[in-house]
């Protein structure tokens, strides 16, 4: 677990990121990995994912025998700028991911990448997801802020692609999130246009309780994408996870109802 600071020159500022790598990373020559991009909501940073225990939930997986993959959590730091004039999914798209695949050893078809988001987080994911047909495998948007135009996107590809072709699509929200009528617009057009996709309605709200109480369910949808990749050989320590690095990462930044279609 590592968290860096990136210059960004679409920016002009420097960011933070946080990086999971499984626990095998590195151990043999010529492996690469998948990728879950992760992205957070408005009044929240790179860490937030770690805090819902995304780190030690992977760790755990993988110890049952489940797929390895990094997790890649940059951090928006003007995350309440109009999305129109926001500069974030460009970095994404052309700053973060190619630095990414530059540095680690990672996968880099599109099957090999997923990203996904809370929130705002959740809404750029589709957004990125949407406007970027070739680019991501799976995209997962949790109690996701709809973007302007991203509905009427998400369908327009159909006049030259098949549904099947279109990536794994997980959609999901709380019985009283205040969001329900973009996000249940947004499903709809999915069903009307038959995409494949999963839509989640679970008791809760627009809120960390909620998204604490189905990040392992997220994060398990997202590995089932990878299922029959790299496996981590399991150490006797592995299976109760990796909290050490965790609560490294803390102290850093304190220094410095379903339905399937």
């Amino acid at each position: 677990m590592e968290r860096v600071e990136l210059n960004s020159e679409l920016l002009q500022y420097t960011y933070t990121v946080s990086v999971y790598t499984p626990p095998c990373y590195g151990d043999e020559q010529g492996r690469t990995y998948p990728v879950l991009y992760l992205l957070h909501g408005q009044n929240m940073d790179d860490t937030f994912w770690l805090e819902l225990g995304a780190a030690d939930l992977v760790d755990r997986m993988i110890a049952r025998g489940g797929p390895s993959f990094l997790m890649v959590m940059p951090y928006e730091v003007d995350n309440f700028d109009p999305a129109g004039e926001s500069a974030f999914p460009e970095v994404v798209l052309t700053e973060l991911i190619p630095w990414v695949e530059g540095h680690y050893t990672v996968c880099t078809k599109r099957d090999c990448r997923a990203i996904g988001g809370v929130s705002r987080g959740g809404g750029w994911a589709m957004r990125l997801a949407a406007r970027n047909f070739d680019t991501f495998g799976a995209v997962g948007a949790h109690s996701m802020g709809l973007m302007l135009g991203d509905a009427w996107q998400i369908q327009k590809h159909l006049e030259t692609r098949t549904p099947e072709e279109y990536p794994r699509i997980y959609l999901d929200r709380g019985e009283d999130d205040f969001l329900f009528e973009g996000i249940d617009y947004f499903e709809q057009i999915l069903t009307e246009n038959k995409i494949p996709h999963e839509f989640h309605i679970n008791p809760g709200q627009h809120d960390k309780a909620y998204w604490q109480a189905h990040v392992a369910e997220y994060l398990q949808w997202y590995a089932e994408g990878w299922e029959g990749g790299e496996q981590c050989p399991v150490t006797g320590n592995q299976e109760l996870g990796e909290r050490g690095q965790v609560d490294r990462i803390d102290q850093d930044k304190e220094s410095s109802g379903a339905r399937q279609s």
